[in-house]
Order: C-alpha cells, then sequence, then structure tokens
C-alpha cells in the first residue's frame, strides 16, 4: 500500500498546485475516488473529506457577502482542526511500522504514512502560491547571504535542541530514511507552512508588522508542539521563528518548506529521533 500511498500524495499535490479550477477539483476528486475504491480510505472519512472539497471550492469560486464570507472561515476552520490532528471521523493513517527505533538511544515510535493533512495544504493551495512571491521579500543584507543565513539558523535550532536534552548527537542512516523524507514533506511541511505561514504570519504582518507577526506565528507554532513538553515548545518556536525568516527574507513559501523539510531531515540523519531516550520530557 505504500506505492499507493505516495502516488496519492503527490498527485493530490499536483491537483492543488493546477492554475485551474477544473484539474483542481476534479483531479482531487478522482484521487479520492480511486483510495476509496482501494480501500486507501475509508468511506466514513472520503465523505468527510468530499465536504471539505466542496468547502474549498464553494470559497475560492463563489463570492459572498462579507457575513457569509466569515461563516465560511469558520466552517473551514473547524473542519481544517480535525485533519491537522489526526482525529477527523473515520481517518486512519497508513501504519509502517510498531514502536520502531530509529536511531540508537532514541525512544520509540510508530512511524505512519499520514494522508489527512495534505488535504490541508491541497485546500489552502487554491488561494497561495507556493513557487511565486506572495509577499514582499523583507531583508536588510545581500540576497545571496540567505541561504547561509538559514543554514546557519538550522544549526541554532539544533544545539539548542542538545542543550535542552531532546536530542543527542548520533549521525548515521536510518533505514526509514526515504520513507520518512516523502511523507515529511507532503503530509507535514507543506501543510504546516501553508498554513503557520502563508495564513498566520502572511494575516498578521498586515495588521501588526513583521516584528509581531514573526514572532507570534512562531510561538504559536512552537505551542502546537506542547505534548512534547516545554523543551519541545521552546525548540519548536525557535523553528517556527526560523521558518518565518525564511519566507520573509524570500516572499515564497516554498522557501519556508524546504527549510522545514531540510532541519527534519537533518534531525533524522544527525540526531536521535524524534527524541533522546534519556530526555525525560
Amino acid at each position: 500500500m505504500l506505492p499507493f500511498a505516495s502516488l496519492y500524495a503527490l498527485l493530490l499535490v499536483a491537483s492543488g498546485l493546477s492554475l485551474h479550477r477544473w484539474p483542481r477539483y476534479l483531479g482531487a476528486l478522482l484521487v479520492l475516488l480511486v483510495a476509496v475504491l482501494v480501500e486507501y480510505v475509508a468511506p466514513v472519512f472520503a465523505g468527510y473529506l468530499l465536504g471539505y472539497l466542496v468547502l474549498t471550492a464553494w470559497m475560492a469560486e463563489w463570492p459572498v457577502r462579507r457575513w457569509v464570507r466569515y461563516l465560511r472561515y469558520g466552517l473551514w476552520f473547524a473542519a481544517s482542526v480535525p485533519l491537522v490532528i489526526h482525529q477527523a471521523p473515520g481517518y486512519d493513517g497508513l501504519l509502517l511500522a510498531e514502536q520502531v527505533t530509529l536511531k540508537p538511544d532514541s525512544i520509540a515510535t510508530d512511524l505512519y504514512f499520514n494522508h489527512d493533512k495534505i488535504w490541508v495544504a491541497w485546500s489552502l493551495l487554491a488561494w497561495l502560491p507556493l513557487f511565486r512571491q506572495s509577499i514582499t521579500p523583507r531583508r536588510r543584507f545581500v540576497a545571496v547571504l540567505t541561504p547561509l543565513l538559514l543554514v546557519l539558523g538550522l544549526g541554532l535550532v539544533m544545539l539548542s535542541a542538545m542543550a535542552l536534552g531532546l536530542v543527542q548527537w548520533r549521525p548515521g542512516w536510518s533505514v526509514w530514511f526515504w520513507v520518512f523524507a516523502l511523507t515529511n514533506l507532503l503530509n507535514t511541511c507543506l501543510a504546516e507552512e501553508l498554513l503557520f505561514r502563508g495564513i498566520v504570519l502572511r494575516q498578521l504582518l498586515i495588521r501588526f508588522g513583521w516584528i509581531i507577526a514573526l514572532g507570534l506565528s512562531g510561538l504559536l507554532f512552537g505551542l502546537v508542539h506542547f505534548p512534547g513538553g516545554w523543551a519541545y515548545v521552546l525548540v519548536a518556536t525557535l523553528a517556527g521563528v526560523l521558518y518565518g525568516l525564511a519566507y520573509l527574507w524570500t516572499g515564497r513559501l516554498l522557501w519556508a518548506v524546504m527549510v522545514h523539510w531540510l532541519l527534519n531531515l537533518a534531525h533524522l540523519a544527525l540526531f536521535t529521533y524524534p527524541m533522546a531516550a534519556s530526555y525525560g520530557g
């Protein structure tokens, strides 16, 4: 089922990236129908996604009065939260490994190929360009320095995680690396960056300026990682600020997605994952 899961995710993102309405919605609908036929998606969850698809099309394609527009925002938020936290009705992720230790001296974890949060990314792509600029870049240095500063930021985040005892230095290969890389990019980084940087940071930027927008969006990103403890919240907040800088400095969400992805890949490749076994929480 893993090959189909990968194709499912790729085709769904491809349909979301379409600049034309019919490939976007019909493409997503076809992907969903095939997923039901091969029993990758349960009928109850498929019904939920069908409603989400219709809601997205209604929001993106039909102008309405202001009060109805705000009502739609509320409906979209209420429908998106269960997808983000893997609690939508009928949802069951594809379990790849149960209580597996991905790296030495790491806590054991279940490894899933989730396919719910990617629908939030698909929906947001109806409004947010991934590759084109969606805000005016803000920087007071030569543009060529951007990659170097972002790499330094990645190092600072991981050093902070080490200092807090969250992770330990354990460079080495994991047999799950490429599976992790694919699912993390499509089902985690893309959705989270479109949501936290494309929506939250961008709206805060309009209202409060870049400093407050950067700090608040980073803090909100950190707080959603609270189940990992306060140290995890702190590191995730630093990471959220870094992803926000990637967006502010380039104006493109793609950069935020790639920096997020690279940090997660570096975490798995160079450190204990997801946390050191010695971490007390």
